[in-house]
């Protein structure tokens, strides 16, 4: 079954790019990149992003927002985007992306941190399936946005979702029990209302 997926890699240090690339985001005030998955490698969520999945998304090549908070998959909820990501790219293990920060007060607040040296916690955000050892199904994930800066990453431990895993397993009959079958269409079905709305806004921004 899948689930809403919030993965770190924890906290790390931005690179701003030239001022010569504002021109390719409308509103842009400045522009960043980071890694959003390790590829390969088991993050703090207990999961696994592989390059295969890290491939697909490149091909797929979308633009997402970002927002300076996690609050799940955030249907409903647009008015505090503070940047847009796009141009994902491999980078030897890691899948990195451009961060195209619309948000002036975000933005000043990025360069202050980034200057401090510290880094910026940020967590992607996706519905999909794992095996048994955390790996991220590659043919089954969807993309929600490439990152959140967050100041407390979604870490939870690795026994909690496993036993979610567990609890969403059918039952004896082999029927899926009836409470998870109804998040199961919900979450689709806020999923589906979220990635139309986030079209809709990207559009306009690139007007």
């Amino acid at each position: 079954m899948r689930m809403l997926l919030e993965d770190t890699i924890g906290a790390v240090s931005l690179t701003r790019l030239s001022d010569d690339r504002l021109t390719e985001q409308k509103g842009a005030v400045g522009v960043w990149e980071a890694p959003v998955w390790h590829l390969g490698v088991l993050n703090l969520n207990g999961r696994v992003y592989t390059h295969e999945l890290g491939e697909r998304i490149v091909t797929e090549g979308r633009a997402t927002l970002a927002y300076d908070g996690h609050d799940g998959d955030r249907a409903g909820d647009y008015g505090p985007a503070k940047a847009v990501c796009k141009n994902p790219r491999i980078e030897g293990n890691d899948l990195v992306v451009e961060i195209f920060v619309i948000d002036p007060v975000f933005d000043a607040r990025m360069t202050a941190i980034s200057e401090l040296g510290v880094g910026i916690g940020i967590s992607s955000v996706g519905y999909g399936e794992t095996d048994e050892e955390g790996v991220v199904n590659a043919a089954t994930y969807e993309l929600v946005r490439y990152l959140d800066f967050v100041t407390a990453p979604a870490n939870k431990s690795v026994a909690i979702k496993k036993e979610r895993r567990v609890e969403a397993l059918p039952d004896d009959a082999g029927t899926p029990a009836p409470e998870t079958t109804e998040a199961s269409v919900e979450n689709a079905k806020r999923l589906a209302i979220y990635m139309h709305i986030q079209e809709a806004i990207l559009e306009r921004r690139q007007k």
